[in-house]
């Protein structure tokens, strides 16, 4: 039983940690994009206008 009690706190673990690694890249996603529309506005750039993808993405 030791050998199940070992695999299942490994297993906890890792589903703990890629939790953790999911939302901590979520949040940087999250503040990369802010920064993004902030340097847009700042310089008044539509996004549509700025690339072939964005206008693709607006459509």
């Amino acid at each position: 039983m030791e050998g199940m009690t070992y695999l299942t706190v490994a297993y906890l673990g890792m589903i703990a940690g890629i939790a953790i690694w999911t939302w901590t890249v979520v949040n940087r996603s999250k503040a990369i994009e802010a920064r993004l529309e902030a340097v847009e506005a700042s310089i008044g750039v539509v996004a549509s206008d700025a690339d072939a993808v964005a206008k693709e993405q607006a459509e």
